[in-house]
């Protein structure tokens, strides 16, 4: 039983649950990687290097045959030579966010000021650049898929660091003001590309999530790794009480280690210490109390009577057993027993490149005249998961680590000859 996310919000999206997490998590993945290389029987003709930036392409009459960098840390330089050279090395997402601004997507208006790393450091489209400067093809770099519930990592290791929370789908969404976004309101699992565009419009550009401890309890989560502790280390038995009970270790640990939760008693005494944080915009103390006696008032009527579209859309998930486990029963906000209130202050936060390198069915890299670059494939994020921008303008989650697997075995395939 797994989430529904990307419903669609005025539009169809996933039709079916879907949202894929590897049991262990990317560990898991490397580690099977791994074993399936050490394991295969002409394992002495690979040579795995690390610590290798790769910054140039090695071109001779048109076609390539290898490449060429540095050691992380300046210690030297290297070269490489082969009849093949595949590229797969990230996106654009990452690194110090230049190319993310440069290439921002034009309806979403202006970049934010604030937009917070959720790709790899190494996502840095040093490579996208190098095979455009040979004539190869780079697409659609605006299509991008970023989330819209960012915060700063506490322990950050990377310019701008962030953490993608799955944001709670009973919490009340708020512009930089308090004011609630919308209509329609802004609820998770519907359409992240909308809520990011909405959030980008708004004042400030970054939102507050406003929920107590009964809702973070139920529905809040982290993506990644490093806050998916069960299902990294592959423990089911905690997994079911985090699910059942909810998970305490976690909401402790954001509200002892992130400057962006804020917790407290009362409305008055929460948007005191959501102000305290030094925002471009003051939280409205008066238009924070006003949407949440609002809301809690539908909410108090009953369901014969909701005529919230947060409401209209909690009912409906609530329909699925999978989204039922994990979202509360139309939980008010400002209830006495499910405090203390939280306020979660949230940024874009950069993910994924959903354009990139432009290849053919075989991943052979096109140059910009059409015809194939000789010795040249592109796969995964770096081709935009395939063709240069497979997904297009969306992404329906669960369908990104696929193409990677795909656009690998489609170039492997291809450069041994189809056997």
């Amino acid at each position: 039983v797994v989430n529904w996310p990307e419903r669609g919000m005025f539009r169809p999206g996933n039709s079916v649950p879907r949202w894929h997490i590897a049991w262990g998590t990317g560990f898991a993945i490397i580690e099977a990687v791994r074993k399936h290389l050490e394991a295969h029987p002409r394992r002495q003709n690979l040579d795995v290097h690390f610590g290798h930036r790769v910054t140039a392409l090695s071109v001779k009459n048109g076609s390539v045959h290898g490449c060429s960098g540095v050691f992380e840390g300046g210690k030297g330089e290297f070269a490489a030579e082969g009849e093949q050279v595949v590229i797969a090395a990230g996106g654009i997402c990452g690194g110090d966010l230049s190319l993310v601004r440069k290439h921002w997507f034009a309806n979403w208006g202006r970049p934010p000021k604030i937009i917070l790393n959720g790709s790899h450091r190494f996502a840095d489209g040093l490579l996208h650049e190098e095979v455009r400067r040979h004539g190869g093809n780079v697409t659609h770099l605006d299509k991008q898929w970023h989330y819209a519930a960012g915060i700063h990592h506490p322990n950050p290791d990377r310019h701008m660091h962030g953490l993608s929370l799955v944001p709670p789908r009973s919490a009340l969404w708020l512009d930089a003001t308090g004011k609630r976004i919308g209509p329609p309101p802004l609820v998770a699992y519907t359409d992240t590309r909308y809520l990011v565009e909405q959030i980008c419009r708004s004042p400030g550009q970054y939102s507050w999530q406003l929920l107590n401890r009964k809702i973070a309890l139920k529905e809040l989560a982290v993506s990644g790794s490093e806050y998916m502790t069960a299902f990294r280390e592959k423990k089911k038995l905690r997994m079911a009480l985090n699910l059942l009970f909810g998970n305490r270790e976690l909401l402790a640990r954001l509200q002892r280690e992130c400057k962006d939760v804020v917790v407290a008693q009362s409305l008055p005494e929460l948007v005191s210490k959501m102000n305290e944080l030094g925002n471009p915009f003051d939280v409205d103390l008066a238009r924070v109390e006003h949407e949440v006696r609002t809301y809690d008032d539908q909410i108090a009527r009953g369901k014969r009577f909701f005529n919230d579209e947060q409401l209209r859309r909690l009912m409906n998930f609530r329909t699925y057993r999978g989204d039922r486990l994990r979202t509360c029963k139309f939980q008010r906000i400002d209830d006495p027993a499910a405090r203390p209130l939280i306020a979660i202050r949230e940024f874009i936060l950069s993910r994924k490149s959903l354009g990139g390198i432009q290849t053919d069915l075989q991943c052979r890299v096109l140059h910009e005249n059409g015809n194939p670059i000789p010795g040249l494939y592109a796969v995964g994020e770096s081709a935009g998961f395939g063709g240069g921008g497979i997904h297009g303008l969306r992404s329906l989650e669960g369908t990104f680590l696929g193409s990677c697997v795909l656009t690998g075995r489609m170039a492997a395939q291809a450069i041994a000859g189809g056997n």
